[in-house]
Order: C-alpha cells, then structure tokens, then sequence
C-alpha cells in the first residue's frame, strides 16, 4: 500500500505539478472521482491497491462520456478511481438534494471547490463535503462546495466573482 501511494503521489506531482502561477503558490487540487460520485483526498488514501480495479488520470478536456460534466476541472486535473466492489459505506448525496437542502432551486448549477460542474445529476460522497457555501452573483445564489481543507484552499483560482452570504 505504501508503495502504491508513493508512486502515485510522485505521479501526480509529475502530472499536475507542470502548472505555474504568476504568483507561484498555486495549490493544485485535483477532482477525485470514485466510482463515479466526487469523492477528496482522505477517502483516496484510505482506498487500499487491493479495492481499486482501474485508475484513470485525465488533463484535458478530452474525457469520456461519463466525466463530461466534469469538463471544467481538465486544468487542475481529474483522478477517477474504479473500485473492484461497490463499497456499502460510501454514502453519497445528490446535487438536485443539496440545492433543496440550502434553499435553492434543484436544478441550480453548483461548484466544486469553486469551478462550476457542467451537470444537476452528480453525485457527491457526504464526506466529502467539508464546507459549503452560497455565492450571489448577479442576484443569483449558488451553492459551492468545499472538499478541500481550509488550509489548502491558498491559491485556488476563483472561477466566480460575487460575494459570500
């Protein structure tokens, strides 16, 4: 397990460490995927080499049909993991749920991390949330979605201007 995860942590340094800033301290947070709903970083490393049955790692925006909506993470990057078995404990929530949830439409378009996903029907894990937001721009609310620590949110582009309320 140790192994896997050194080779994939310097992969992914080699992979989404190519990006540069003006600034120079842009954090690089890629979009976890796994089996399908968004998952973070912690729930990645708990996964053992035993569960995974493929790891994919896509920069671009040519993705398959499936990540489509996803299209808009292509420069921070997508890391879509497939498990061997479904895992009974990843419980996951909807986007059309967590608009309802905090009072907005469920249709609304919500952001990851503030970069917008292109799609209503995406399923997110509950643990991977660990804040969330509403944004107001242009009189609109939208609802964006932390799965990232606070910490190590520095650098991170905002994709939308607007104020917190």
């Amino acid at each position: 397990m140790k192994n896997l995860m050194v080779i994939f942590t310097l992969f992914s340094a080699l992979c989404f460490g190519q990006q540069d800033s003006p600034k120079g301290d842009r954090g690089i947070n890629p979009l976890y995927i796994l089996d399908g709903m968004i998952a973070n970083e912690p729930q990645i490393k708990s996964i053992t080499t035993a569960q995974i049955a493929a790891i994919s790692i896509y920069k671009s925006d040519n993705l398959p049909k499936n990540l489509e909506v996803f299209s808009n993470f292509a420069n921070e990057g997508i890391i879509d993991i497939i498990l061997k078995d479904k895992e009974d404990h990843l419980v996951s929530i909807s986007f059309e749920k967590l608009n309802v949830t905090n009072n907005l439409n469920e249709l609304n378009p919500i952001y990851i991390n503030n970069i917008l996903v292109k799609g209503t029907t995406v399923q997110i894990l509950e643990d991977a949330i660990l804040d969330t937001e509403i944004i107001e721009k242009n009189g609109k609310k939208f609802l964006n979605i932390w799965t990232v620590a606070k910490d190590q949110r520095n650098g991170i582009a905002k994709m939308m201007t607007g104020k917190k309320i």
